[in-house]
């Protein structure tokens, strides 16, 4: 029986659907065995010896061994006593102590010169899973509010899975939720999946062809960048002034941007290719190299290159300086 994990702190299973059939039987049949149980419940072996595992583990069961051994039920005030009066002990001595931290945290802050909270209003943080931490953190704190944006293209699909339950306790909540994706996202089926779990919730979901810079903004209070040296890290950002600006910058894309939607999904995704192509086009007119329309676009390097070679060839360009020289003399309409 473990009652502990291995902090000490107590951890009893939760009582499953079979467990609270077996329990309920027993009680109304004694003498009863769990073969006897499992047959008139139509309980599966395993179903069985982990219902009579959990009860024995709550204090609401004892067997009498090996064999066909009656099992005996004991009273719902035997978990009362054995399970949730330690619980609740330790749940006491938690709040206790997250009381205690708070408060010192409080008066900490009011101790501290104002010239160090302005110069704490940037925060860099190097490791990613203290970055995941922190978002985690923000995101139980959000009540209004929340603006992403995640450039790139299709997003993998652990990220999504992470993020999920975050965002399902933020729209749960009433919170605003508004997402930025690149076109490209939308031949993501990992993430029109994940799009079509979180919108019927409230959220909202748009692409644009050349992106928008990767950020997180709570409430407008506090945001969450990348580091300029494009590493797994990010800065916090609590200056409102700036907040506000990266704010008000991403509400004036969003106006431009398309709905990921279910609706229509196969147009979009032709209008989609089309407005990936002119922005490599644009980029291409700039001297861009491959690499950088690549990033910008939020493609692979491959897909850019075969991108490029097919404008090249329906315009009939000999090299890229070429192309560059005929796509500012007529605007390119193939596809």
């Amino acid at each position: 029986m473990n009652e502990t994990g291995r902090s000490g702190a107590i951890n009893p299973p939760p009582l499953r659907e079979s467990a609270d059939r077996l329990y309920r039987f027993v009680s109304e049949s004694p003498g009863c065995t769990a073969e006897a149980a499992a047959e008139a419940l139509g309980l599966t072996a395993h179903e069985t010896d982990e219902a009579v595992r959990d009860l024995r583990e709550l204090g609401l069961l004892s067997t009498g061994g090996a064999g066909p051994e009656p099992l005996v039920p004991h009273p719902v005030d035997f978990a009362r006593v054995k399970v949730l009066n330690p619980l609740q002990r330790e749940l006491n001595r938690t709040q206790a102590l997250v009381d205690e931290l708070r408060s010192g945290l409080d008066e900490l802050e009011l101790c501290t010169p104002r010239s160090q909270h302005a110069h704490c209003s940037l925060e860099i943080v190097h490791e990613l899973s203290d970055v995941r931490r922190l978002i985690t953190g923000f995101a139980d704190e959000c009540c209004e509010e929340a603006l992403s944006s995640q450039p790139g293209g299709a997003r993998v699909e652990e990220v999504l899975a992470d993020s999920m339950d975050r965002t399902t306790r933020l729209l749960g909540r009433g919170v605003r939720m508004r997402t930025l994706y690149q076109h490209t996202a939308r031949f993501s089926p990992a993430t029109l999946s994940y799009v079509d779990l979180v919108t019927p919730l409230g959220a909202q979901v748009r692409t644009l062809a050349g992106g928008f810079p990767r950020c997180i903004i709570f409430d407008r209070k506090v945001g969450i960048l990348p580091l300029v040296d494009d590493s797994k890290g990010a800065v916090v950002v609590r200056d409102p002034q700036v907040v506000a600006f990266v704010a008000e910058a991403f509400d004036r894309v969003w106006t431009t941007a398309s709905d990921l939607s279910p609706e229509e999904r196969r147009s979009d995704r032709v209008a989609a290719t089309s407005e990936i192509q002119l922005a490599i086009i644009s980029l291409l007119t700039q001297g861009e190299s491959d690499k950088r329309i690549a990033q910008v676009v939020g493609i692979s390097l491959r897909n850019c290159q075969r991108h490029i070679s097919h404008i090249m060839k329906s315009i009939g360009a000999r090299n890229r300086l070429h192309a560059g020289y005929l796509l500012s003399k007529e605007p390119f309409s193939g596809h």
